[in-house]
């Protein structure tokens, strides 16, 4: 093999080598039974479901219909939708539906964490009585046993919790099969590994819940991926996001290339921002973090992990330069 592609070939191969590694190891791990902390006794967590809603006529109504078939003590939980300056029918769908529906239209910029500012802000001047919020997108439903998961989560211990965020009806499409499949293991298998080995498991945005006190003294920003930095910074304060698999969410996904890809470079270019801010602080925090490394090493690894695809891409480059090397070589014999 020519010295180019041969110091080409061994560049990428160890390039790929870490990120690889990780991967296999966190399959490796989530494939393995999770470890369950012991049950705590205690009254059922009382939950505020906070949902932020944007022009969601078309699609709240299921998500409401899914809310009264929860298997959870009807009066421990409360329902809050933030018409987020709606224009449509959204907020008296909710109200119709017997839950209570805030309408947002102050001067202040929309958007979902914005929104769930000022709806916490609300619950909290109101004196709402709730020990946990669970934030749920409007196009999303959950299975029945959802809450009761998370509430044995919490009462073990948990501060943060992250339910699996599933695809709903994933065969319409091929571009959302595909997503289904790239998210079954994006949002159970990899947050089955991290937990396993100690790790904080990641929020994705839609099914999380927070103990109150935890969102009592933290604001959401208006950052393209707000739930990872929240991840992050949670990370730094010593709390980790606990993975609850058997807490299943389902919701709508792109159907067409074109709105899959554009959510994509969305969701890159917001994990890129946040792994030039975060891997410094986690590397610097690394040695004093006592009890917490292993969890900072992953975040480490999860932040310079590229998306599966583009180590797929990476390994057939890697194949291709091998071949070309090959190839070289015998024509040179």
């Amino acid at each position: 093999m020519p010295i180019g592609l041969r110091h080409a070939f061994v560049a990428t191969s160890l390039a790929l080598a870490v990120p690889a590694g990780y991967v296999t190891t966190l399959t490796a791990a989530g494939l393995l039974a999770p470890r369950r902390r012991p049950e705590r006794g205690g009254a059922p967590t009382r939950f505020a479901i906070l949902v932020p809603a944007h022009d969601e006529e078309a699609v709240i109504g299921d998500a409401l219909a899914s809310f009264g078939r929860l298997d959870y003590p009807a009066d421990h939980v409360r329902v809050h939708v933030v018409a987020d300056h709606c224009g449509d029918r959204t907020v008296a769908i909710v109200r119709a539906a017997g839950h209570t529906a805030h309408d947002r239209t102050d001067d202040e910029p929309p958007g979902k964490g914005p929104a769930l500012n000022w709806l916490f802000d609300r619950l909290v001047a109101d004196r709402e009585e709730f020990d946990a919020v669970l934030i749920v997108d409007a196009d999303t439903t959950l299975e029945p046993g959802f809450l009761t998961a998370i509430d044995r989560a919490l009462r073990a211990g948990a501060q943060v919790a992250q339910g699996y965020y599933s695809v709903s009806e994933p065969d319409p499409s091929p571009m959302t099969s595909l997503r289904y499949a790239a998210l079954a293991c994006r949002h159970r298998l990899r947050p089955l590994g991290r937990t396993r080995l100690g790790g904080s498991a990641g929020l994705y945005g839609n099914g999380m819940a927070f103990r109150r006190e935890v969102l009592a003294t933290r604001r959401w920003s208006g950052h393209l991926v707000e739930d990872a930095e929240l991840q992050n910074e949670l990370l730094l304060d010593g709390i980790l996001v606990e993975f609850v698999g058997d807490a299943v969410l389902h919701a709508e996904m792109p159907t067409t290339t074109a709105a899959a890809r554009s959510q994509n470079e969305r969701w890159e270019r917001g994990r890129i921002e946040l792994a030039r801010r975060y891997v410094p602080l986690l590397a610097r925090a690394l040695p004093g973090a006592r009890g917490r490394r292993r969890a900072y090493a992953d975040a480490i690894l999860d932040h310079l992990t590229p998306p599966i695809s583009a180590l797929v891409a990476g390994h057939l480059a890697a194949g291709s330069v091998a071949a070309v090397g090959a190839l070289a070589g015998v024509r040179g014999a």
